[in-house]
């Protein structure tokens, strides 16, 4: 644990407000900036746009992307010495080039990583497979990024930074010492009230629901799973809400129809998905229509294998390029869709990468896969995977298949200390070391296996 957050963690709590508020204004710096306005304005035109136009600036995207990772990152002069570059021009001629798999990725970051020399922004996920990755983002990068996704939210009514939001998220706001039954911290750079996903209990959702009444958010966002239990909790018990949102935008996890449902039912306003990632993955947005379309300027996405997964190439990536990236989700796409609202972009059918799988604290409270994966986002690039199984309420058993010549014994405090951080000192966690974790019958490892009894 860092000075930053042992000092947050014994200051009251209007001095923790004040320090997320800091922190906020910190993080605004980075993301919205010249670059950030400049690519507002290039999204309202770029809505305008014919297919045909959008295409050929994906192209042209492409071609840049691809010669500027060649030439100034040493893995991929490596990984392309035998391909013509020259002759890669369309997202169909991606094919001749390898994939990038996650744990070449991990292995050789220091060779992918370009020194562009802006200033950057370093990422840190613990990803659905959890696996630990930092990636090194500039500045334009990321201003960007924030600009599709605020973008995409003001199609549909919500203005970030002018309006407020109330977002359930992993950050750690609420220290494991506190008794008081305040489970959310204020964020006034953004206007954003962050409710703790890691203490949504029976007994503690009325406290959520009466701060949320008083908080009137114009917006609700995060994570999926944790929002639908709120709205199960209102509904059950015929909670009348003082406020109405725009819009809530889930993140993290799959939808689900009943969940959908549930939140439009019970907050009056329509549920709009989405689909990124902490590396940088392209953008897949849904439209007033509540359709999925693919934002072809933020990059490709080929169809790989037999089982709807993607490989990713991200035009937002300058510092840690993405090309053929395998980064584990599936889609299913409509081919030759035609969308209401107007835009001519590529459709999505659904997004099938994103899991609901939880665990449970002692207490009961569900600790969705987004949390979890957080567990692993602060190490370095020491872990090659991980599985949490859980059997019984009290306790978690945490696989860990580690690079040997790498972990260390304070990797693992490390993550015994966000451990209990997300699930509290009453939930127990056991740490194995283990040879190989195996894949499922999908060929895909498996980060949680909730085998507790209901």
């Amino acid at each position: 644990m860092g000075t930053f957050e042992k000092i947050y963690d014994h200051s009251p709590i209007f001095f923790q407000n004040l320090m997320v508020s800091v922190k906020g204004y910190l993080n605004n710096r980075e993301r919205y900036g010249k670059a950030y306005d400049e690519y507002r304005v290039f999204l309202r035109d770029y809505d305008t746009w014919s297919l045909e136009k959008k295409r050929q600036h994906q192209q042209e995207e492409l071609i840049a992307f691809v010669r500027f990772a060649y030439e100034n990152s040493a893995f991929y002069r490596e990984f392309y010495q035998d391909v013509d570059i020259d002759a890669i021009r369309t997202a169909e001629d991606l094919k001749a080039l390898p994939v990038l798999e996650k744990e070449m990725l991990r292995q050789r970051m220091e060779e992918i990583v370009i020194d562009t020399g802006e200033p950057c922004w370093h990422a840190n996920t613990g990803g659905t497979t959890g696996k630990s990755l930092q990636v090194t983002m500039t500045h334009r990068d990321m201003m960007r990024r924030m600009a599709m996704l605020d973008h995409f939210k003001a199609k549909v009514g919500f203005e970030h930074r002018k309006m407020r939001r109330a977002t359930f998220n992993g950050k750690h706001i609420v220290p494991p010492s506190q008794t008081k039954k305040v489970f959310w911290r204020y964020n006034a750079a953004c206007k954003q009230k962050i409710y703790s996903s890691f203490h949504i209990t029976e007994e503690n959702m009325r406290y959520y629901v009466e701060d949320l009444n008083r908080f009137k958010p114009q917006a609700l966002d995060g994570f999926f799973t944790s929002m639908c239990d709120i709205a199960g909790y209102i509904e059950r018990h015929q909670i009348p809400l003082t406020f109405r949102p725009v819009a809530i935008f889930p993140t993290s996890e799959t939808l689900t129809d009943e969940g959908r449902a549930l939140l439009e039912r019970v907050f009056g306003c329509k549920v709009y998905n989405q689909y990124a990632s902490s590396e940088g993955a392209p953008f897949v947005n849904e439209c007033p229509e509540q359709h999925l379309h693919v934002m072809l300027a933020s990059g490709v996405f080929e169809t790989y294998g037999d089982h709807d997964e993607v490989l990713v190439t991200s035009f937002t990536t300058h510092a840690t390029p993405l090309i053929r990236y395998r980064i584990g989700d599936r889609m299913i796409f409509d081919g030759d869709g035609v969308c209401p609202c107007g835009d001519p972009s590529p459709l999505v059918k659904a997004i099938e990468g994103r899991k609901l799988d939880f665990l449970y604290t002692a207490q009961g409270a569900k600790i969705n896969a987004g949390n979890v994966s957080n567990l692993l986002k602060y190490l370095p690039n020491v872990v090659i995977h991980s599985q949490f199984v859980q059997t019984v309420k009290e306790e978690v058993t945490l696989l860990l298949e580690v690079d040997k010549t790498l972990f260390k014994p304070e990797h693992e405090e490390l993550i015994r200390q966000e451990f209990t951080h997300t699930f509290g000192r009453d939930t127990r966690l056991v740490v194995q070391y283990v040879k190989e974790i195996p894949r499922e019958v999908s060929g895909k490892y498996k980060m949680i296996k909730n085998l507790v009894e209901e």
